[in-house]
């Protein structure tokens, strides 16, 4: 792709040590936008055989466009200790002109800490530090935990020091309430972007899943977690007076929990739910979103967003959340589906025998909603956020007043 005006190719080191999660369809999605607008890569990764393989399997012939570093030296250790160390490791010996974590979440609770107290990151990075910060919780309440006092106070540290190029947030509203106060630290808005098509039918999909066209289909995806809020359906399943109404469809990677296997077990033999105990390809995610009538995400305590609610909305399906945090925000204000007391199974019942009985009146009722969701998250929106980190606008903002705004654009 030809660079635009404002724009200027570099190189550019992507640091990514994990590959389970969201951490390989994202690690795809920056290199393949960053790569769009003409940049050189280095992926700082992880280099021993059995990620490697993981790798070549997610991204394929991207890894042929790249240039690999591996974040382990010969001995299967982390180079240099740590992340941070390794990260500042990996950037030097590549010689690149800025660093993007892909997951600032991996470094920065130490390195605030430590910057708090004086301690600052290995000197090349200065300036030259940018990435996704998912979860910054100090953002959200800065005195509580007391720890959130010292990221606070360190965050505010390397910012005035200069050593952000741009923090990027997936929270629009944090990103509103903030970019001002910590305006060094170039706080930017970067949707949580979903990619694929939906375009295969309900009956289509059930039909290739083996569920019955009259059940009413729940699904859940992602790691099967009680963070994630699997046991709570677990239990609403259990103890249904609709057992044969209502199905279960799950895929993900379930936790070592006993109620939550023995659970999963007994529902899957009452042929109440069908279970993908694996991570899944892309063609089957959109299966088994095609499939689903709604879908959950009962989280417990969760903080941030989530790529779940980008898929649902790209799949046009109505979603039932718990009623925390940003998720709950969303839910509300974009009319993505109904919200519920968060952790209560009985509380989570009544939200599924409504969103029931409001899609057996009304199957499209969210589906405009879904839509305009979806796109304000597409890959489009996210390719211009994330190309603007480096547009030659956003490298001559020292105090970081030119941002993206809350919409993407």
């Amino acid at each position: 792709m030809k660079l635009g005006r404002e724009e200027k190719s570099m190189h550019i080191l992507i640091f990514e040590p994990r590959l389970e999660g969201h951490h390989l369809s994202w690690l795809r999605y920056i290199a393949e936008d960053f790569l769009s607008s003409g940049h050189r890569l280095t992926l700082a990764i992880d280099g021993r055989d059995q990620a490697v393989e993981r790798y070549q399997k997610h991204l394929g012939d991207l890894l042929n466009q790249v240039s690999v570093n591996s974040i382990f030296d010969s001995d299967r250790r982390i180079k240099g200790g740590s992340k941070l160390a390794a990260l500042n490791h990996c950037f030097v010996q590549s010689q690149a002109d800025q660093a993007f974590v892909n997951n600032l979440d991996d470094i920065a609770s130490s390195m605030l800490r430590r910057a708090s107290v004086g301690v600052l990151p290995p000197r090349p990075l200065q300036g030259k530090l940018s990435g996704v910060y998912f979860r910054p919780r100090f953002l959200a309440n800065p005195l509580w935990p007391v720890g959130n006092i010292l990221k606070q106070i360190g965050f505010n540290r390397l910012a005035k020091g200069g050593w952000y190029h741009r923090v990027c947030l997936l929270d629009e509203y944090l990103y509103a309430r903030h970019h001002r106060r910590y305006a060094r630290a170039g706080l930017t808005f970067l949707p949580d972007t979903w990619s694929g098509s939906f375009n295969m039918s309900k009956s289509q999909a059930r039909d290739h899943l083996g569920i019955s066209p009259n059940k009413f289909v729940l699904l859940h995806y992602g790691i099967g977690t009680r963070r994630k809020g699997l046991h709570l359906v677990i239990r609403a399943m259990l103890s249904s007076t609709r057992p044969e109404r209502w199905h279960l469809l799950y895929a993900g990677q379930l936790s070592n929990d006993k109620e939550i296997t023995n659970g999963m077990r007994n529902l899957s033999q009452r042929g109440n739910a069908t279970v993908f105990n694996r991570y899944v390809s892309k063609a089957e995610e959109h299966t088994c979103f095609a499939a689903s009538d709604i879908v959950l995400l009962p989280y417990v305590g969760h903080f941030g967003s989530s790529g779940v609610l980008a898929l649902s909305a790209a799949a046009g399906k109505m979603v039932v959340a718990s009623d925390e945090g940003l998720i709950a925000h969303r839910v509300r204000k974009k009319g993505l589906g109904i919200c519920f007391a968060s952790g209560n199974t009985q509380a989570l019942k009544n939200a599924l025998s409504m969103a029931e009985q409001i899609l057996g009146a009304n199957p499209h009722r969210y589906s405009d909603a879904a839509q305009a969701f979806a796109q304000q998250c597409d890959r489009e929106a996210f390719r211009r956020a994330l190309t603007a980190v480096y547009s030659d606008g956003q490298m001559k903002s020292s105090s970081g007043r030119t941002a993206v705004s809350a919409d993407g654009s």
